[in-house]
């Protein structure tokens, strides 16, 4: 079983045809199609009710945005009592600017044994298209800095949002953090959740991302000092746990 998690926030203009690709990449496997509306206030939530007449989706709903973090929890959260260690979670942002095509290589990269399949912008193959300057010296710096303090083998890309995950890791992981899995509310929730499960003997590999920011519909969510502080904030909590 494949389950495809995607929070969404504000994304009417372009989840309509995001969906309706993820759904022609899977439909001949089993999976579960989980949406996480994280308190949109636009007509998102409209969209993906119309969509459940023909395509099987179960929506999950915030009345107010709670933040990536939160969202990926309520999924995962979700998905917990049915989940099995052969099944796979995959993430990915509803933007547009994930190539769907990328879930088949991610999910062969798990079958193969891996408990983590990273869609990187910096492994061969990789790379970004359309993203502003300030956005690439953000994640590039992230990266830099987030390696410094908490290596881990064969990770390029701590930050990246399209990732698959194998249901054995998924279940090891709640087993041991619980609901404190991912603590961080914003956007560094996908480095909390790499660190974490690296901790808890994560095997992980990636493979290249195509980054096609020039197809992202709507305006970015991110909120650069704010995501800064962040970062710095999550690297001193890490740094003083145990787990």
């Amino acid at each position: 079983m494949i389950y495809l998690l995607l929070p969404a926030f504000n994304e009417a203009d372009g989840i309509e045809i995001l969906i309706k690709n993820i759904f022609k990449q899977l439909h001949n496997q089993q999976h579960s199609i989980i949406i996480v509306n994280d308190g949109s206030c636009d007509n998102t939530l409209n969209i993906l009710e119309k969509l459940q007449s023909d395509i099987k989706l179960e929506i999950l709903n915030h009345e107010q945005n709670l933040g990536l973090g939160r969202a990926i929890l309520t999924g995962i959260n979700h998905i917990s009592a049915t989940i099995n260690e052969n099944d796979i979670l995959i993430t990915m942002d509803a933007d547009n600017t994930h190539p769907v095509e990328l879930m088949q290589k991610l999910s062969e990269n798990i079958n193969n044994g891996n408990d983590i399949a990273i869609a990187s912008r910096y492994a061969s193959g990789g790379r970004e298209i359309g993203l502003k300057k300030h956005r690439k010296i953000l994640s590039s710096g992230a990266g830099i800095i987030l390696k410094l303090f908490f290596p881990i083998k064969n990770v390029s890309d701590y930050t990246s949002g399209y990732r698959a995950y194998s249901g054995k890791i998924i279940k090891k992981a709640l087993n041991t953090y619980g609901q404190n899995l991912i603590t961080a509310p914003g956007f560094t929730c996908m480095a909390e959740i790499l660190i974490k499960l690296s901790r808890i003997g994560a095997s992980i590999t990636e493979t290249g991302l195509e980054l096609r920011y020039d197809l992202k519909k709507g305006k970015s969510k991110i909120k650069i000092l704010k995501t800064i502080l962040s970062y710095f904030r999550l690297i001193l909590r890490l740094k003083f746990e145990k787990i």
